[in-house]
């Protein structure tokens, strides 16, 4: 059985609402038509080249990603280009490509939940709301550790529930941690409203040197748990979200870490 591309842009859009999006955001049907078929999905947190060469494997009628490559308008397309490539050969093969991206991260159980409940994090709250029209639904988390601990400790925990080793963390090694906040990807903006909010030690990542020296004078314990780890957690859970409403859609999460960087 398969299914029309909108039934399943109609379901993601039911788990992260579009309306959710910061605005700017381009989300969305990126590639292909609502009214093809789709027997098989393949979700990854971006398509990097690795990710690429994963998902045509896989021979997809459709990839859902968090970060999509029309992030910032196209000058070219050209083959022998980045994501121009990648595009280019989505195109050839009809495979459509939808994005879910700060929909995604503001929406309950989306990035920033299910980041939270990885950490241990109980009782949260919203740390940066949207508005009143929206309920529960913004950037970030902050709440209460289930089992308080120093900031080594919380840093070591970090690393091995985001199954990373490029924990970088600020702050002094027996601080203790008790009241946590987060947010998946870059949310260095949140530090002063994670403080404001009582957290202790704030869990994010692509923090600047400077930032860390800030995160020092809030006296607010700071881990960077690298872009990639801290989001992708949230791809097997619209995956098995997916799966639950259209159990008839043959479905592969990207198994290759979507990081970049590697450590010496």
């Amino acid at each position: 059985m398969s299914y029309t591309c909108r039934e399943i842009c109609k379901r993601i859009d039911e788990y992260a609402p579009p309306n959710l999006a910061l605005d700017g955001d381009p989300i969305g049907l990126h590639l292909g038509s609502y009214n093809q078929k789709v027997v098989r999905l393949f979700l990854a947190l971006e398509l990097t080249p690795q990710a690429a060469q994963e998902a045509l494997a896989f021979q997809p009628d459709m990839i859902f990603v968090h970060h999509t490559p029309f992030f910032k308008p196209f000058k070219q397309l050209r083959e022998d280009y980045g994501h121009d490539k990648i595009v280019l050969e989505l195109i050839r093969r009809g495979i459509a490509l939808y994005t879910a991206h700060t929909n995604l991260d503001c929406v309950k159980n989306g990035v920033n939940d299910v980041l939270a409940e990885l950490l241990g994090i109980e009782d949260t709250k919203i740390l940066q709301p949207l508005n009143q029209n929206t309920g529960y639904a913004g950037l970030g988390r902050i709440g209460t550790l289930k089992n308080p601990m120093t900031l080594a400790e919380f840093a070591a925990f970090t690393a091995q529930k985001l199954g990373t080793n490029q924990i970088r963390y600020c702050g002094g090694q027996e601080k203790q941690v008790s009241k946590v906040a987060c947010c998946g990807g870059a949310g260095a903006f949140l530090m002063a409203e994670a403080k404001a909010k009582g957290a202790d030690t704030y869990v994010t990542s692509d923090i600047s040197h400077h930032e860390g020296v800030h995160a020092m004078e809030l006296d607010l314990g700071l881990v960077d748990g690298g872009h990639f780890a801290t989001e992708n957690p949230v791809i097997p859970v619209v995956a098995a979200y997916l799966k639950e409403q259209l159990p008839d859609l043959t479905i592969a999460v990207s198994a290759v870490s979507g990081n970049p960087f590697h450590t010496l």
